[in-house]
């Protein structure tokens, strides 16, 4: 469910260390733009709580979510992906497998639109070079803040991508082939080369455990052929104690060495690892890495 814009009608604050803030706050923003989705809260004539969901008309509808701050632009202080969702009456018939005549055009203006509104308010907008009605149900927004007085990044290039259609899944390839392997294939297969193990298969690994998952193309690096969205956990015992909220002795040596191997492993894999500008550390909950496949590395 989307934040909901408090009720006193100021935007949410922003807490760099709380990734949720961010996206709470670009909600907010969306719906006061009048391009964000809103729920109206009340109660039946039963005394039972009611929410009725509320959408923009003829524009299509806008939400933000959180984005791991390994794929942030270098040097922004917010980030977040921005997904829109065309008007109803120009989505796809997924039973007929047609696309209304309009819906192309729809969809320039209204990336068009929807970057203007959200730059009005002081971010920097890039959308998605992949994002298609021939493709994707909806089209997908890079949404950052920069400090005052830094520029933003110059966006890369069409020339830089090393890719020239978007990858799976969307309507022409709905899953990645077994010759091609996904993004999570290719890293989890250098993980459990190296002895890693998931979670499930070994819960108490004393060297914590790996989450590997998919991340927006708008984000690969263009250089890259494959990228995933890799999380790090501590071991549990090293990890803060729920009750006392300490750490254990040992902590920072469990985060460094595990994290040194994680990255050696990786690396003697063929893949790269991009992380944010701080080092992660003990007083994270986990540590978060885009990891990617140049693409003369297939």
């Amino acid at each position: 469910m989307a934040a909901q814009p408090p009720a006193s009608d100021e935007a949410p604050p922003y807490d760099p260390a709380d990734p949720q803030s961010g996206r709470a706050l670009v909600n907010y923003h969306l719906v006061q733009l009048g391009i964000g989705e809103s729920w109206v809260r009340g109660v039946s004539e039963h005394g039972q709580r009611t929410a009725r969901h509320i959408v923009p008309p003829d524009v299509g509808v806008c939400r933000a979510y959180v984005l791991t701050e390994a794929a942030w632009p270098e040097g922004a202080e917010l980030c977040v992906t921005v997904n829109w969702w065309p008007d109803a009456g120009l989505k796809r018939d997924y039973q007929k497998r047609t696309l209304p005549a309009a819906a192309p055009e729809h969809w320039r203006e209204r990336i068009a639109a929807t970057a203007r509104a959200l730059e009005s308010l002081g971010y920097t907008v890039e959308p998605s070079r992949w994002s298609s009605p021939h493709y994707h149900p909806d089209a997908e927004f890079l949404v950052y803040r920069m400090p005052d007085g830094v520029p933003p990044r110059e966006a890369p290039a069409d020339t830089a991508w090393a890719l020239s259609q978007p990858v799976p899944p969307h309507y022409q390839e709905t899953y990645w082939r077994w010759s091609d392997r996904s993004p999570e294939d290719v890293v989890n297969h250098v993980l459990r080369a190296a002895g890693w193990r998931s979670f499930a298969e070994d819960p108490q690994s004393p060297v914590g455990r790996v989450g590997v998952r998919p991340i927006t193309q708008m984000v690969w690096p263009p250089e890259a052929d494959r990228c995933a969205w890799v999380t790090w956990w501590p071991a549990d015992t090293f990890a803060r104690s729920t009750e006392t909220g300490l750490l254990p002795a040992g902590a920072e040596d469990h985060w460094r060495e595990c994290l040194d191997r994680l990255h050696k492993v990786l690396s003697e894999g063929g893949l790269l690892v991009r992380s944010r500008a701080r080092p992660w550390g003990p007083e994270d909950e986990a540590a978060e890495f885009l990891v990617y496949r140049l693409a003369s590395g297939n």
